[in-house]
């Protein structure tokens, strides 16, 4: 019948990704896990899988009712295949979960209590006792430091084996800060969604093994490949190619049909549709991948083939997730891939703050949290210790004016509003910041405590000559990659051009 044919055949695919979505449900593979991970088979020899992982891993069995298995150390415990979470000791016999027994560990969980300095909402999210909760966690309510905690936490008090945790950080830089703070947990694994794709498809430990491995290229190498497929007008002052990289990104990180890309760009990526697919031909027939790619790739194969992705699950069994609110569609589904019908995902983030709605982010995925994980718990962090009760009342008084969000408290700890003040810029902005700042130099203000916030990268570089020629020193900002960008390129061509005392540059004139 049509469940026995679910509970043979798990779920497999070869539709393209935007076909299938981040919301898809794995209907076969869910059916499966919920008969077979905590129920004895008696079909033949009755037989508890979970039984006989633990006695892989160096239990003995019993049969006098004193628990299901007796430990190494004589000690007896319980054995549970249901989600992951912490089970409190039943008449003084710790419960075993079938994730740590997985991993061919029989340590006992020690609690559920921590002795980290945390604030009662912060502990709440550590000592969550399920595997997936939502944690909601506006500007300066210590997320980070909840994240590390509960990976933390899971290793040291359930004594889950770091081989089956996976902490997923935003970006590199802030991988680097996580694995900082974690290395008193050997074996944690912390990753960018882009290196466990890259990971994945390149069939790296722990992942299954593929026949391929891909090299990363980056951009110079993408703009090359595009030129090579695609013949556009050259139009002065423009980059047509840098237009076609955001379509290409839009179409995999979006999982947008490649069709409805070509015709939300009026014109602009003419002929996309078809290049769309020769492009990836082409990355393909060379051995390489561009970052996007990694992640489109991972998916196309964890769709595709039902034991990579058991394999690539096995050490995912509890995900924690930092800057839910910024994954696009592709990392939405690549997360439920990688987390399986467990759903063991402890997702971090604030939908006030989603950034990459360009590429398909959606305050919806954390707005949305208990539908996409079932069984989810909820913990938000409600006290904001960066700013001062001036600015954190303002920005939550204009936050509440997003019309889809997840309701929330935010507060100040401090309660001064020191640091808040509006100040009309009546002159050119680039003149009233150095004027603002040198003036609180001069007051007594050390420089390294002084930041410029500007609304687009681009627009740090005229503060930037600006405050240096007034002497002030400054670390950040924009860097020479600035100097390679199309426009400015063009606009130094020009320059060079109209103070040239000779003859043109052949290479200036054809630039500008």
């Amino acid at each position: 019948d049509a469940t026995g044919e679910q509970l043979a055949t798990p779920f497999s695919t070869t539709l393209p990704p935007h076909a299938v979505g981040p919301r898809v449900r794995f209907s076969s593979d869910q059916l499966q896990h919920l008969v077979f991970s905590n129920a004895i088979d008696a079909r033949a020899t009755p037989h508890w899988p979970l039984l006989s992982l633990a006695v892989r891993a160096g239990a003995r069995t019993v049969t006098d009712g004193r628990g299901d298995i007796e430990l190494p150390d004589g000690s007896r415990a319980w054995l549970d295949g249901g989600p992951p979470r912490y089970t409190p000791a039943i008449d003084g016999t710790p419960v075993l979960h079938r994730v740590t027994v997985e991993h061919r560990s029989l340590r006992p969980p020690l609690g559920n209590s921590t002795q980290a300095a945390l604030a009662p909402d912060q502990l709440a999210a550590v000592t969550h006792d399920g595997g997936a909760a939502r944690i909601i966690a506006p500007a300066g309510s210590g997320k980070t430091r909840v994240l590390t905690e509960r990976a933390r936490h899971l290793v040291q008090q359930w004594r889950i084996p770091a081989s089956a945790i996976t902490l997923i950080a935003f970006n590199k830089r802030a991988q680097e800060e996580i694995a900082a703070r974690t290395t008193d947990v050997p074996g944690l694994q912390v990753r960018t969604l882009n290196a466990i794709a890259l990971a994945v498809i390149n069939g790296s430990a722990p992942f299954a093994r593929q026949p391929q491995r891909f090299n990363t290229v980056d951009e110079p190498e993408v703009r090359r490949l595009i030129g090579r497929l695609v013949k556009f007008p050259r139009v002065r002052n423009a980059d047509p190619v840098a237009t076609w990289i955001e379509a290409l990104s839009v179409a995999r990180l979006g999982l947008l049909d490649p069709a409805k890309v070509e015709s939300r760009y009026d014109g602009e990526v003419e002929g996309f549709a078809d290049a769309f697919a020769r492009y990836r031909h082409e990355l393909a027939r060379a051995g390489n991948v561009d970052y996007d790619e990694q992640v489109f790739k991972a998916i196309e194969l964890l769709l595709r083939d039902p034991q990579a992705r058991a394999t690539a699950q096995r050490s995912c069994r509890l995900l924690l997730v930092d800057e839910f609110q910024d994954l696009t569609p592709a990392h939405l589904l690549l997360v439920r891939l990688l987390a399986g019908p467990d759903a063991a995902v402890f997702g971090v983030g604030d939908d006030d703050q989603t950034i990459y709605g360009y590429n398909g982010a959606d305050p919806a995925w954390l707005i949305d949290f208990a539908e996409l994980f079932p069984g989810a718990g909820e913990h938000p962090l409600e006290v904001n210790y960066r700013c001062p009760g001036g600015i954190v009342r303002a920005a939550d008084t204009l936050l509440r004016h997003n019309r889809r969000r997840v309701a929330k408290v935010i507060r100040a700890h401090h309660s001064a509003t020191d640091g808040f003040m509006v100040a009309p810029a009546t002159g050119d902005p680039v003149d009233v910041t150095v004027q603002a700042v040198t003036t609180a130099i001069a007051a007594g203000s050390p420089a390294a405590e002084i930041a410029v916030l500007t609304r687009v990268n681009s627009l740090l570089a005229p503060v930037q000559v600006a405050l240096r020629g007034a002497g002030v020193p400054t670390n950040g900002g924009v860097g020479l990659e600035f100097l390679e960008r199309t426009a400015v390129r063009a606009a130094l061509a020009w320059l060079r051009i109209a103070t040239a005392k000779a003859d043109f540059s052949t290479a200036d004139v054809g630039e500008a």
